[in-house]
């Protein structure tokens, strides 16, 4: 099988895609995609097989709440769901997502806002992705259940112990994944690449079962606002083993 990850940015030259091929034992990382245009990641993504799976690092949705607050601010005779809230407590639910605030205690620090924040326009980016992958024949389930999900390297590193955010460090939690030097020297240089290869590790994770799923009370927001995949703690040992869950998980 084959992993995709992505680090998607708001225009081509920060964003960055990794693809690994996968076999029993073994993981071959290929050169970073650097500089990635609309027309290579729409490639990228439509060009997923059955086994296949890639993990975008960028939000799929917004906050409901600020969905629904944006709506009614610009009708003819604006409201604001939150005018006789007291403070700012209104603006809590429109800043963060659900899967924000699920993540956030096994990050190393709380998701960027996407509605309150720069990271809009990389979502801005993403929706535009999205429906073009639909026209195309690609639609995405913002839940995660396709080949295509959310996550989050930074979430990924910290479950998997990655405290440098170096190659070498990989190497030494992941002796089975193999990076020629080629594709080690751009993943030193850019940090966008790195995190792609974070992000196609995550990939993987999710295919084996070992990232969290929103339970069936969570599934209807996260189609709308989109669903965080995150690994089990020290579950990077278990990539390299097969595509299904470790006995017991």
């Amino acid at each position: 099988m084959r992993t995709l990850g992505v680090d998607l940015s708001a225009s081509p030259p920060r964003t960055a895609a990794v693809v690994i091929d996968w076999s029993a034992g073994r993981a071959m990382v290929h050169t970073p995609l650097l500089g990635c245009t609309d027309e290579q990641l729409l490639k990228l993504l439509s060009g997923l097989g059955a086994e296949d799976q890639a993990g975008v690092d960028c939000p799929f949705g917004w906050p409901a709440a600020f969905v629904a607050a944006m709506s009614s601010h610009a009708a003819p005779r604006p409201t604001w769901p939150g005018r006789d809230a007291e403070g700012a407590d209104d603006l809590q639910a429109m800043r963060y997502r659900h899967t924000d605030l699920v993540v956030a205690p096994h990050a190393p620090r709380l998701p960027l806002s996407v509605s309150f924040d720069k990271l809009g326009s990389v979502a801005a980016r993403w929706a535009r992705l999205q429906a073009l992958l639909e026209h195309l024949g690609h639609p995405v389930d913002r839940t995660g259940a396709g080949p295509v999900a959310e996550v989050y390297p930074a979430a990924a590193r910290h479950q998997w112990g990655l405290v440098l955010g170096s190659v070498d460090e990989i190497q030494a939690a992941a002796p089975w994944l193999h990076i020629p030097e080629e594709a080690r020297r751009l993943l030193a240089a850019s940090r966008d690449a790195y995190d792609a290869l974070i992000a196609a590790l995550v990939a993987r994770a999710i295919k084996a079962r070992l990232t969290t799923w929103p339970t069936a009370d969570e599934a209807e927001l996260a189609r709308t606002e989109g669903w965080i995949h995150f690994p089990g703690r020290d579950t990077l040992q278990h990539l390299a083993v097969s595509t299904d869950p470790p006995s017991g998980g």
